[in-house]
C-alpha cells in the first residue's frame, strides 16, 4: 500500500474522530452551561473572646483540626474571680438585710397581736366599769330618796335620828361608790385610747419595715444578677471552638493582651461545604435549583465532584461591592453581570474531606437534568 493512501485513510480517520468529539462537545455545550468563575466556599468562623484578659494557655496549633466545644485559650481569670467573691459577698450581704427585715416584720407582728388583745382587755373592762357605774347610778338614787325620805319622818319627830344617820352614812357611800366606778371607767376608756394608738404606732412601724423587705428584695435581684454577670464573666476566660474544623490563622501569642471582641484565630469548618459560581446573567434563563452540577477541582485534575443547584443569589455579585456601579452617571457602558449560584455538594464524594474554602472550580450545569 503506497505512503499516500496510508495517508489519506489516516487523515480520514482523523477527521471522523474529530468530527465525532466536535459533535460530542457541541451536544455537551448545548445541554450544559459552564463556568470557571467559581470557588470552594465554607464557614469561617472567627474566634473572639468575649473578656479581655492575659493569654496563659494556647491548646492548639495552626491547622489543628478541633471539635465544637474544644479549648483553644485560656485567659487569666484572677480579677474575674476576685469578682465573682465580691459579688458573693454582696449577695449573702442583701440577703442578711432581709432576713433581719423579716425578723423585725414578726416582731412587729406580735406586739401588734398583743396591743390588740390589750385593747379587748380594756374595752371589756370599759364594759364592766360602765355596768359599775350603772349599778351606782341606781344605788345612789336609791339612797338619795331614802334619805329626803327619811330628812321628812325625821321632821315630824316619827323615827329616831339613829335611823336617819345610818341612811344619811348608806347615800354618803353610795356617792362615794359613784365616783369610784366613774373613776374606773376614765381608766379603762384611757387603756383603751393608749392601746389603739400603740397598736397604730406598730403597724406603721411594721408597713414601714415591710417597704424595707421589698427594698431589700430588689437588692437582692440587683446582688443575684451581678453574681451571674460575675460567673458568665468568669466563664468567658474558657475561649472555646464555635464549630467543629481546622483552626488557623492564629495571631496570639502567651502573655498577650487581648481584648474583648478581637479576633484571635479562626475556624475553617469541614462539616458544611459548597460551590459558588458566578454565572453570566445570559446563561441563567433555562437554569433551575436541583439541577445536577459536574465539578472540577483545580487541585484535584481529572477528579470529578457532583452537586446540585441549590440557590440563586438576591442580586448580582458588583451590587455586593464596596463600591457598586452606578450607571445613572457618566457614560455608560454595558457590562455583562454575574449572578453568584450557590451549588451544593454530594458529601459522600471521596474528595469531600479533600475540599478546602477559596479552591478555584469549574462547574458545568447540566440544563436537562436533576
Amino acid at each position: 500500500m503506497e505512503k499516500k493512501t496510508i495517508f489519506r485513510i489516516a487523515g480520514v480517520i482523523v477527521l471522523v474522530v474529530a468530527l465525532f468529539f466536535g459533535y460530542s462537545e457541541f451536544n455537551y455545550l448545548q445541554r450544559h452551561e459552564t463556568t470557571d468563575d467559581a470557588q470552594i466556599d465554607g464557614d469561617v468562623n472567627p474566634v473572639i473572646p468575649k473578656a479581655g484578659g492575659y493569654v496563659k494557655e494556647i491548646r492548639f496549633k495552626d491547622n489543628q483540626l478541633v471539635k465544637e466545644g474544644d479549648t483553644l485559650l485560656v485567659l487569666d481569670d484572677a480579677d474575674y474571680r476576685i469578682r465573682l467573691m465580691q459579688a458573693e459577698a454582696a449577695l449573702q450581704s442583701a440577703q442578711a438585710a432581709a432576713g433581719v427585715s423579716r425578723s423585725q416584720v414578726n416582731v412587729a407582728s406580735a406586739t401588734i397581736q398583743s396591743s390588740q388583745a390589750s385593747v379587748q382587755t380594756a374595752r371589756n373592762q370599759v364594759i364592766t366599769a360602765q355596768a359599775n357605774v350603772a349599778a351606782a347610778q341606781a344605788r345612789a338614787r336609791k339612797t338619795n330618796q331614802d334619805f329626803e325620805r327619811y330628812g321628812r319622818l325625821l321632821a315630824e319627830k316619827t323615827i329616831p335620828q339613829q335611823q336617819f344617820d345610818a341612811v344619811e352614812a348608806e347615800r354618803d357611800a353610795a356617792q362615794a361608790q359613784l365616783q369610784a366606778a366613774q373613776a374606773q371607767l376614765q381608766t379603762a376608756q384611757s387603756q383603751v385610747s393608749a392601746a389603739g394608738t400603740q397598736t397604730g404606732v406598730t403597724s406603721s412601724q411594721r408597713r414601714a419595715t415591710e417597704g424595707q423587705i421589698s427594698v431589700a428584695q430588689a437588692s437582692i435581684k440587683q446582688r443575684q444578677a451581678e453574681l451571674d454577670m460575675a460567673q458568665l464573666q468568669l466563664s468567658y476566660t474558657i475561649v472555646r471552638a464555635p464549630i467543629s474544623g481546622v483552626v488557623s490563622k492564629r495571631s496570639v501569642q502567651i502573655g498577650q493582651l487581648v481584648q474583648a471582641g478581637q479576633a484571635v484565630c479562626s475556624v475553617v469548618g469541614n462539616s458544611n461545604l459548597w460551590v459558588t459560581a458566578n454565572f453570566k446573567e445570559t446563561q441563567l434563563k433555562q437554569m433551575q435549583q436541583g439541577q445536577t452540577v459536574d465539578i472540577d477541582v483545580d487541585a484535584f485534575g481529572n477528579e470529578k465532584l457532583v452537586g446540585h443547584v441549590g440557590s440563586f443569589a438576591g442580586a448580582t455579585g458588583a451590587k455586593f461591592s464596596l463600591l457598586p456601579p452606578d450607571n445613572a452617571t457618566g457614560n455608560y457602558v454595558k457590562v455583562v453581570q454575574r449572578i453568584p449560584v450557590r451549588i451544593e455538594l454530594d458529601k459522600n464524594s471521596p474528595l469531600y474531606a479533600k475540599l478546602r474554602p477559596g479552591m478555584s472550580a469549574t462547574v458545568a450545569v447540566d440544563l436537562q437534568g436533576k
